[in-house]
């Protein structure tokens, strides 16, 4: 038989949404680099119409 795992201490709420917010804003600071390169082009439009018509994979009929 293999051994039972040790129970693990759980980390509070607040240590949770503050690494949560910790990478929330490292997330926010590397699009806005991202977005302000020279390299980076104008974002393609997304039309949610082909979208659609991609997820459908039955049609009942």
């Amino acid at each position: 038989m293999s051994k039972k795992p040790t129970p693990k201490k759980r980390l509070s709420k607040d240590r949770g949404r503050r690494r949560h917010s910790v990478y929330v804003g490292r997330e926010v600071v590397r699009l806005r680099n991202f977005s302000a390169s020279p390299f980076s082009g104008p974002a393609p439009v997304r039309s949610k119409s082909g979208k659609a018509l991609k997820k459908i994979t039955k049609v009942k009929a």
